[in-house]
């Protein structure tokens, strides 16, 4: 077996892209040793690893009933598996289909936006990360779960809650005991504030998003069950709240760091030009930086001979800047052909459901920051923005200053 003295785990709070290509220049799969598994650094052997299930098993196949626990249920759909995964995935899919996603602007992200605004414009500056990447995600959800999206001590406890739950999903390979635990006892709070809201739902069924997934979701799995309706929302609330706020920080931070790219955004905020600037950040700086999946056969992949039932992280931050893949790789490119040529929302059959709620909740939130906070810029006597994270990542603080 190969092994490297390099590990991903070196990157931690670091800008990993160099990392990634020495790495990759070597060749598009590599040990990590510190990590307990396999590097896919490549966009082809990324897409492969997730597109066939078949060959490389989603890990949450062989879920124990701690991780069953952690993910809220086993009805949870990054749980269920085969034709049940699928039935689901098609139907959450439909719940945030174009048409329900216009609502969900109208109704939810568009109130919550200006809700947010209107409490940075007096202020003449601010720190974005805190003030509006945290909380706009998260809000929405707050809204669409029928929620008060303007209870500012729930919302603290919720993003405290999901960023133990994401730091233990990005890391239950080689995290002690101690982080399970702590994950655990935050699964067990979010299901008692969710279950409350699920309740009120089923009995008075209304047109807001847990209403609509008791309306419909017993057409896909029989006896859905209200157990079964918390690991739904669980998942939807997790996935909702966290990695659109590392996506929306990084769209922020390269916004104001360069004026050319802002004035052709600005031009165009509803066009080609803000849509195409959104998949280039989700590319080049994507949130999510690495999935993994488990061999299901001793297989070939890129030059190495992975083992049955070895872990394999498809690092997709570094298939998105793949230079055998992408022409100049690192630019934003406004004008790049195919846009949504990435990975940074999955492939395959565990693509995610949620892109086009992020993907409009990005597009609401800048435009408006832009509008309403004339001359917006990075605050140059304040703490200046680092890459930080590891699982996910983002620009941090987000120090600014606006007319």
């Amino acid at each position: 077996m190969n092994t490297t003295a390099e590990s991903l785990l070196a990157t931690q709070d670091q800008v990993p892209h160099g990392f990634y290509d020495r790495l990759r220049e070597r060749g598009p799969v590599h040990w990590d040793e510190e990590m307990k598994g396999w590097l896919a650094l490549s966009y082809d052997t990324c897409k492969t690893v997730l597109s066939n299930e078949d060959l490389f098993r989603h890990p949450y196949a062989d879920a124990d009933e701690t991780m069953i626990a952690v993910k809220g249920g086993a009805r949870n759909i990054t749980v269920l598996q085969g034709e049940e995964h699928d039935r689901m995935h098609r139907y959450v899919l439909q719940i945030f289909s174009p048409k329900n996603i216009k609502l969900y602007i109208d109704h939810h992200i568009v109130p919550t936006t200006r809700y947010l605004i209107d409490r940075l414009r007096p202020r003449g500056r601010a720190e974005l990360f805190e003030a509006f990447c945290q909380q706009l995600p998260c809000r929405t959800f707050m809204s669409l779960f029928g929620m008060d999206a303007r209870d500012d001590a729930f919302l603290d406890h919720v993003m405290a809650l999901h960023e133990t739950i994401m730091e233990w999903a990005g890391g239950r390979h080689f995290h002690g005991r101690e982080l399970t635990d702590r994950a655990l006892a935050a699964s067990r709070e979010l299901n008692d504030i969710l279950i409350p809201y699920i309740r009120r739902s089923r009995d008075n069924p209304g047109n807001d998003l847990m209403g609509r997934l008791w309306a419909e979701a017993p057409d896909l799995l029989a006896g859905v069950t209200e157990e079964d309706m918390i690991a739904t929302c669980r998942e939807l609330y997790l996935g909702g709240s966290d990695t659109t706020v590392h996506a929306l920080a990084n769209a922020i931070y390269l916004l104001l760091s360069d004026s050319g790219l802002f004035e052709a955004v600005a031009a165009d905020p509803a066009g080609s030009a803000m849509g195409n600037f959104i998949e280039e950040v989700m590319r080049t700086h994507g949130s999510v930086e690495y999935r993994y999946r488990v061999a299901n056969q001793d297989i070939e992949l890129g030059g190495q001979w992975i083992r049955k039932d070895q872990v394999i992280f498809t690092v997709n931050a570094a298939a998105n800047r793949d230079p055998a893949h992408y022409a100049q790789p690192a630019r934003v490119d406004l004008h790049r052909q195919r846009p949504r040529d990435h990975l940074a929302f999955n492939t395959g059959p565990r693509v995610c459901v949620g892109s086009g709620l992020a993907r409009a909740e990005m597009r609401t939130g800048l435009a408006a920051l832009i509008r309403e906070l004339p001359g917006l810029r990075l605050d140059p006597d304040a703490e200046p923005p680092r890459f930080t994270g590891f699982f996910t990542r983002s620009y941090r603080p987000l120090n600014v200053i606006f007319n």
